[in-house]
């Protein structure tokens, strides 16, 4: 799933892509979904909002037209990493850069174990499983 935020100029509209696939075959894709932060911890070394917990929503159709709806929530526990997207630009270009647009873009990387639902039809399922996650703010 990948959600993000269009720029002004196009409306400041919320995007979401997402799909669900099991044993090589696609349960269900589109743009249905919600991704949230549903936590906000902060980074205390620079004032940005990392995110403590996530909240995933899938919503849509199998190919022979049952009803999906899955949900991934819970805890990103404890960073594996921080990247600065800026990291090779000069100090001096990355202060323009940050006063001018206000931007500090950071990824934010986890790898927490949560546990997948799904609902097809009237079939519920769960599954435990390492979620690779990103968050990444630029404002």
């Amino acid at each position: 799933m990948m959600e993000y935020v269009t720029p002004p100029s196009y409306g400041s509209t919320n995007v979401n892509v997402g799909g669900l696939a099991t044993e090589g075959q696609l349960i269900c894709a589109g743009s249905s979904n919600s991704a949230a932060h549903s936590q906000i911890r902060g980074d205390p070394e620079n004032d940005w909002p990392e995110p403590g917990a996530v909240a995933f929503k899938w919503q849509g159709k199998t190919v022979d037209g049952q009803n999906v709806y899955a949900e991934l929530t819970g805890p990103l526990g404890e960073r594996l990493d921080r990247v600065d997207v800026m990291a090779e630009v000069p100090k001096f270009v990355k202060q323009i850069v940050a006063g001018a647009a206000g931007t500090k873009p950071y990824i934010y990387q986890y790898g927490p174990r949560l546990t997948l639902k799904i609902k097809i039809g009237n079939e519920e399922h769960s599954e435990e499983g390492t979620l690779f996650t990103e968050a990444t703010f630029i404002s």
